[in-house]
């Protein structure tokens, strides 16, 4: 083979790896939560979440069939830039799960599983951020989460996508968890690291596997 056949095959291999490689980096799993967690949304038939705070009110489920993927959308029209970039970031994080996929849209699709977020300066008791949902006949019918941007301005990236990350938890079906490092406690702040651990995807699959 001449010298530069070769040379012309190799730099192709070379970029056909690289770019696997950063499509790779780019975008989340879609099979696998965090380290550790599932890759496939099957749950043991006496499954129970796992380290849920017992004074939380429930949360139920989106309709679903068990073991599939569950769309769930989140309209996001008329939110602030930096809202609505922190709603896309906390989707690619809960996609990792086997079970839900979050899809970030305008306006929710009619009959769509949908999740409204909108913005409001202020909330009472100095909350953040709150889920709000439309639960009939043990299954979720809408849902709706109100980001407090008088807080929420404040907070650092991090905060706030713990908090973006937290609510819409919430409106997956998860409940507060007690472990305080965990994004799905009920306080999170600056310092929270926004990324559900192991137990969150895990109890995505009891809930809907």
């Amino acid at each position: 083979m001449p010298a530069a056949v070769a040379a012309a095959v190799v730099l192709a291999i070379v970029v056909a790896v690289t770019v696997g490689l950063l499509r790779s980096l780019s975008e989340p799993s879609r099979g696998a939560g965090a380290e550790g967690g599932p890759d496939r949304c099957v749950a043991a038939p006496d499954a129970g979440q796992q380290d849920v705070d017992p004074d939380d009110s429930p949360e139920a489920p989106w309709p679903h069939i068990r073991g599939e993927r569950v769309v769930v959308h989140f309209a996001v029209a008329g939110l602030p830039n930096r809202y609505a970039g922190l709603v896309d970031r906390a989707a690619k994080i809960w996609a990792r799960s086997p079970c839900v996929e979050p899809v970030v849209v305008a306006a929710c699709p009619s009959r769509a599983n949908c999740s409204t977020i909108v913005a409001r300066e202020r909330g009472g008791d100095d909350t953040d951020g709150v889920s709000d949902s439309d639960d009939r006949g043990g299954v979720r019918r809408s849902n709706t989460i109100t980001l407090y941007t008088g807080l929420l301005d404040d907070a650092s990236d991090n905060g706030a996508l713990a908090t973006t990350v937290h609510e819409m938890g919430h409106a997956l079906g998860l409940v507060h968890r007690l472990d305080p490092d965990s994004v799905m406690n009920a306080e999170t702040d600056d310092s929270t690291d926004p990324v559900p651990d192991a137990i969150d995807f895990t109890n995505l699959v009891t809930i809907y596997g």
